[in-house]
């Protein structure tokens, strides 16, 4: 078995017509915060049901830290916390007495209920009913209940819907905090700029396919200059005889170095005086885009 948290082989999944997965095969390393990407109807939340054994594939091998899926799901379950769509609520109880009942329903005991509490900033609200709760609480709390088993891997399909700026930037946070901690997470979500923001390691389907994946990093590339300057053709010649890599476009030249003192000095010497000169990097949204060619998750 790989030693990745999460190994996925040759999956297929049909629901009598439609097709979900069609031989999607990726990996997640262990202890990093990873990005699940694809447009709507890409297979992601049916790939999460599968990793769990609620929902069984045509073929293909599954992998959870190390253990076959679904033959170990009994060990596999005590080790994975997870939000799966709408957090299960009991909404006529209070916020405590929902994470008692998780522990109960999951055969874990109640001595980390006030940790949790106090991890995801529910403390002063445990005593509410859960149906006064906002949807960023009750997003908090679900993620409180995921945790109860103090798990090595945390799947979260869009933990961040529905919360405010403030408490987006909260939960991340939270996230990181964990995967700082050694835990590996995986996080599904329609908002690009939050898994920018929070994720390691990216992982993008589309039609039950893989279509990329490996370090966030690697996927926007190198941080660059953009450099506005009247004559771009003498300009790059100038720049790449110095050994900077540049391309061109209508408007400007993407310059492959963030020493914009340094673009600007060169240039300069050659007698060429930029009218500009930024920093610019590329999105997760305009890398998404480009290789799926999708507007909507």
């Amino acid at each position: 078995m790989s030693s990745a948290a999460i190994s996925v082989q040759g999956l297929h999944k049909t629901y009598g017509a439609t097709t979900a997965l069609q031989g999607l095969s990726f990996e997640i390393p262990s202890g990093r915060i990873t990005g699940f990407l694809g447009p709507n109807g890409a297979g992601k939340t049916t790939t999460f049901r599968s990793l769990l054994g609620l929902t069984r594939p045509d073929s293909g091998d599954v992998a959870v830290l190390g253990l076959e899926v679904p033959a170990q799901l009994p060990t596999i379950t005590k080790r994975v916390g997870c939000i799966i769509e709408e957090p299960g609520l009991i909404k006529a109880h209070t916020g405590r007495v929902n994470l008692m009942i998780a522990a109960d329903t999951l055969g874990f005991g109640h001595d980390r209920i006030d940790e949790m509490l106090d991890f995801v900033g529910l403390t002063a609200d445990a005593g509410r009913r859960a149906d006064g709760y906002s949807k960023g609480m009750r997003q908090r709390l679900a993620l409180a209940a995921a945790m109860l088993g103090d798990p090595e891997l945390l799947l979260l399909d869009e933990p961040l819907d529905g919360l405010d700026p403030a408490g987006q930037k909260a939960f991340r946070a939270r996230l990181r905090a964990l995967a700082d901690d050694g835990k590996t997470v995986v996080v599904s979500s329609h908002d690009l700029a939050d898994i920018e923001a929070l994720a390691d390691h990216v992982v993008v389907v589309d039609e039950g396919r893989l279509v990329t994946q490996g370090p966030l990093e690697d996927l926007l590339g190198a941080a660059g200059t953009r450099v506005v300057v009247a004559d771009r053709e003498r300009a790059a010649e100038v720049l790449r005889a110095s050994g900077i890599d540049v391309r061109e476009d209508d408007e400007a030249l993407s310059v492959e170095s963030e020493d914009g003192a340094a673009i600007i000095r060169t240039l300069a010497e050659a007698g060429i005086y930029p009218s500009e000169v930024t920093p610019s990097r590329t999105t997760l949204e305009s890398v998404f885009l480009g290789i799926t060619g999708e507007g909507d998750l």
